[in-house]
This record gives C-alpha cells, sequence and structure tokens, in this order.
C-alpha cells in the first residue's frame, strides 16, 4: 500500500526555475495516473494541479513529479535538471521520479 502527501510549494518553485522546464503537473499514483497523462498531453485545465508526491512503499520514499519541457531543449536534459535540484533538496535516500508529461 502507498501514501501520498503534497510538498510545499517551494519544491515546485524551484522546479519551475529550472532551464527548460515550462510547466509542473500533478503526479497522481495507479490508475488515477490515466486521465491526468491524457489532460496533461492536451493541455486540459483540470490538470493544472502543481503539487509532487512523495510515496513511500517498502520503507522507500519516493519524491515524483511531471514537468513540461521546452521544445528548445532536450526533455531528457531538462528531467535530468529537476532530478539533480530536487535530489539537493532531499535526503540521499530519497528516490526521484521525473515524468516529462509535456514537451512544447
Amino acid at each position: 500500500m502507498t501514501d501520498t502527501t503534497p510538498i510545499t510549494p517551494d519544491f515546485v518553485t524551484r522546479i519551475r526555475a529550472v532551464d527548460g522546464v515550462t510547466d509542473v503537473f500533478s503526479y497522481p499514483t495507479g490508475l488515477a495516473r490515466v486521465p491526468g497523462v491524457i489532460a496533461a498531453a492536451t493541455g486540459a485545465a483540470e490538470d493544472r494541479r502543481t503539487d509532487l508526491a512523495v510515496t513511500v512503499r517498502d520503507g522507500v520514499p519516493t519524491l515524483a513529479t511531471r514537468i513540461a519541457a521546452s521544445a528548445v531543449d532536450r526533455a531528457p536534459d531538462a528531467a535530468r535538471r529537476v532530478a539533480d535540484a530536487l535530489l539537493d533538496l532531499t535526503p540521499p535516500n530519497v528516490r526521484i521520479a521525473i515524468q516529462v508529461a509535456r514537451i512544447h
């Protein structure tokens, strides 16, 4: 079983400041992700929440988010910079999950 808890807006502000990131989307877990992925891909307004999720599975915490990356930058590079920024803010045992939900 997985527990999900929102993170402070400071994390989102830090992500938005990363070069190549144009937006931050919510990161629901499980089947709840499917509508959100579709909404992010189409730019639907209902997917505009900007929270991150912390999940704990088998005692290992994961910080997860989805981003929109700029088309003028390489999406994997933007995702790596986001991961690096979050790693600077979290303890060493936290896993970071970044999904590029949109490129524009």
